[in-house]
């Protein structure tokens, strides 16, 4: 038997092809119909695991894909052809009710990891799977069967309850240890488990910490050098084990100091990256302090966890002998063999900021903490700034007698800083000599700074700007507009552009031109933004003075061309059976020039509208492709010598103003004529989805730059080149078009190449239904 859907090469097509069909129910493959062949055709072609039950009795087929799930000494291949009800006997009450779903609701089914269990390979198994139950239409759009798409999936359950069940016994083993352990995800080292003895150590309780970044819940533990330790092995997978390492925690309302012996070790998902860390400790405070002075090794442990970079030093103040680093001799210019006495420190100190470090350690005997900043003079004679922290420890009878802290060398960030000021002094002096409004903000939008001419035009203080917001100068009907726009841009990253009115010192409101643009670090982060804000009263003002002469104009132009074209148009009646070719090609131009300034006048008359906000629409239903084929035939007949390519294939119904739409496909025509001087074709195409319809018209004409794409549509613009002269008109055709289509909630645009033309393009919304 030769039946072509049954040519293919695989076990199931011979197996199909062998069978005797005459006995079922449904016949011979010869008679089966057009719907069941392509089905079979799809299913038997597919690399993917497919069944297909057939017909009222459901007949079974199958594909090579899915016969492997069948297993050995099961259902292979006695069900081919076989009713559903008697193949799948021991999973009937299962898969019956999907079945009955399809069948009767026409709609697909879909299940992930669904427990069907199968007989196959001698016996029932617990077979998983992930599976779609689909319609399948026959001739009469009836649904006539059920495609099945499935892959087994019972490995990876299987591994995923051993998964389970190995987190399971992990997370009792971590609950019942005698360690404090505890386990954190993701990049914020957020709290996953947290055993009693964790929770004791922490002095948290269980619903306080679960689910929560650690730092967040023991806020104590940030300046501790815990933030960097877990971050470190977070990022690069280095283990970390402390013995004895001293720990501020909050416990109840108090600070204590525990000393605590723990390691972190990096934990790993399947793809081997890093995805958590899980901690050990065990408190050793008890022993530490029957064995230490726990105020000296407390803060000399946790300068050695912060240290790297810092000279580190331990002066006795009854003897005035000092211990230091050999990061500290480095600093002062000595090697590390040298000896470094405390008064060879202080001798170095710049003369002028000696009483600085007599006031700081004064202060720090009254309240236990050291900090200054100064100069030193090295024996080089070059000089360096240098930052003193450190604690001061007290004997019994309250005397200090003891300071430990560190030194470190902040000679570069001194250099920075001024760096820093000299350009803020100089951009100030800068800002304030331009007439421009000259404005700062910081990453998130808040003003912060303002130019001398901010203040002179508002008549305003800063103190009055900072407490009561710089929208107060804004005009009340622009700053909804502004603070949105505003918004927009921060969020965005985008640069910030919108005209608004600024009232003046004596209460005038003016027009101003405000941009800001962001500035960027390497990795594209906002650091600031820098505004201006330019006055443009005087051009907002000479442009609506524009704006009204050309509306006058063009409604006092309208009359008499519409008086011209009359007479013009009665002549020709008059002399059409003539003989005076002079004559009828004289009145056949003046015609067809009244056409050019008939087009100008409605034109402009259009862009006054736009101004005045009065572009009226009159909504109706109608076929855009009925429309385009229309407008293409007048075009033709003005245009013989160009060649249209357009077909209808589809009806594309929409809601919109058919004489506006007739006016932006009568600019796209006529602009792909005059601009393809050496080219008669266009081309014009309608594309529809299930939200809009689009049409293209496309020209093999001179094309349109990059720069020039982007200002197209802009009101009076026009391209710029030798041949400009060649192309007359206003450059306000796509300034209309654009504003039409806008009102219409659709969009415009163009794609073009210089030289090889270009393609406009504009889509409007479907009509509902």
């Amino acid at each position: 038997m030769k039946i072509k859907f049954l040519n293919g090469d695989g076990e199931m097509s011979e197996l199909i092809r062998s069978k005797d069909w005459s006995k079922t129910a449904i016949g011979s493959p010869e008679t089966w119909p057009q719907s069941l062949q392509i089905s079979l055709n799809i299913l038997l072609n597919s690399k993917f695991p497919m069944f297909l039950w057939w017909g009222p009795q459901l007949i079974c087929f199958y594909n090579d894909a899915y016969r492997p799930s069948l297993g050995i000494n099961g259902k292979h291949p006695f069900i081919l052809g076989m009713k559903a009800e008697e193949a799948w006997v021991e999973v009937w009450d299962i898969i019956k009710p999907l079945i009955d779903q399809v069948m009767e609701q026409a709609e697909s089914v879909w299940h992930e990891d669904m427990l069907v269990p199968i007989y196959r390979n001698g016996a029932i198994e617990d077979v998983y799977w992930t599976f779609s139950y689909s319609p399948v239409f026959d001739d009469a759009e009836k649904v006539a069967g059920v495609l099945v798409t499935c892959t087994e999936t019972t490995e990876k359950v299987i591994i995923k309850k051993q998964l389970e069940e190995n987190e399971r016994k992990l997370r009792l083993s971590i609950l019942q240890a005698p360690l404090a352990i505890g386990i954190f995800r993701g990049p914020d080292h957020v709290t996953e488990i947290a055993n009693s003895k964790a929770l004791e150590l922490w002095g948290r309780k269980e619903k306080d910490v679960l689910n929560k970044p650690i730092l967040d819940v023991m806020p104590e533990l940030a300046d501790q050098g815990i933030k960097q330790l877990l971050d470190d092995v977070y990022e690069t997978g280095n283990r970390f084990a402390a013995v004895e390492l001293p720990v501020q925690i909050l416990h109840g309302d108090q600070i204590e100091t525990l000393y605590v012996n723990f390691s972190y070790e990096p934990l790993y998902d399947t793809q081997g990256k890093i995805d958590g860390i899980m901690t050990v400790g065990m408190d050793v405070t008890q022993q530490v302090m029957a064995h230490k002075k726990v105020e000296k090794n407390e803060e000399k442990l946790n300068i050695v966890i912060t240290a790297r970079e810092l000279g580190v030093f331990e002066i006795n103040l009854l003897t005035d002998e000092i211990e230091s680093s050999g990061r500290l001799h480095e600093i002062f210019g000595y090697t590390k063999e040298e000896k470094l006495s405390h008064a060879a420190l202080i001798g170095h100190l710049h003369p002028e900021d000696a009483q600085t470090r007599k006031t700081a350690f004064s202060e720090a005997y009254k309240s236990g903490v050291l900090y200054y900043e100064s100069r030193i003079i090295l024996r080089d004679k070059s000089l360096r700034w240098i930052e003193v922290k450190g604690k001061v420890f007290y004997q019994n009878n309250g005397e200090p007698h003891l300071i430990i802290g560190t030194l470190s060398d902040i000679t570069d960030v001194k250099k920075h800083q001024q760096i820093l000021a000299d350009n803020e002094r100089k951009f100030r002096l800068l800002a304030d000599s331009m007439p421009q409004h000259i404005w700062t903000a910081d990453p998130g939008g808040n003003l912060n700074y303002f130019n001398k001419s901010v203040f002179d035009y508002s008549g305003l203080t800063f103190e009055q700007i900072n407490t009561d917001g710089w929208m107060q100068i804004v005009h009340p009907d622009d700053r909804e507009g502004n603070a949105k726009t505003w918004h927009d841009s921060v969020v965005s990253g985008s640069d910030f552009l919108f005209e608004h009115r600024f009232r003046r010192f004596d209460g005038q409101y003016r027009w101003q031109l405000s941009r800001a643009v962001p500035q960027k670090d390497k990795e594209g982060n906002i650091q600031m933004w820098v505004g201006t804000s330019t006055d443009i009263h005087d051009i907002k003002e000479l442009e609506q003075q524009k704006d009204y002469f050309i509306s006058m104009a063009s409604h006092e132009l309208k009359t008499p061309v519409t008086s011209i074209k009359g007479y013009v148009q009665i002549l020709q009646s008059v002399y059409k059976d003539k003989e005076d070719d002079f004559l009828k090609n004289t009145l056949k131009i003046i015609d067809k020039q009244v056409l050019v300034l008939t087009k100008l006048v409605t034109e402009l008359l259009d862009l006054s509208r736009i101004k005045a906000g009065s572009l009226e629409l009159s909504i109706e239903k109608f076929d855009l492709a009925e429309l385009a084929d229309e407008i293409i035939d007048e075009i033709k007949l003005i245009n013989p010598g160009h060649t249209i390519d357009f077909s209808k294939e589809c009806v594309m119904e929409v809601s919109a103003d058919r004489q506006r739409i007739s006016q932006v496909m009568i600019n796209f025509l006529n602009n792909a004529i005059k601009y393809s001087p050496h080219s008669v074709c266009i081309r014009v195409r309608m594309v529809k989805d299930d939200r809009e319809a689009k049409v293209i018209v496309q020209d093999y004409g001179i094309g349109i730059s990059k720069a020039d794409q982007q200002k197209i549509f802009e009101r009076f613009y026009r391209a710029e080149g030798i041949s400009e002269k060649t192309f007359p008109g206003f450059g306000i055709g796509l300034f209309i078009a654009a504003e039409i289509i806008s009102r219409h909630g659709g969009n415009i645009g163009v794609e073009s190449e210089p030289g090889k033309g270009s393609s406009f393009y504009f889509s409007l919304p479907l009509a509902a239904p």
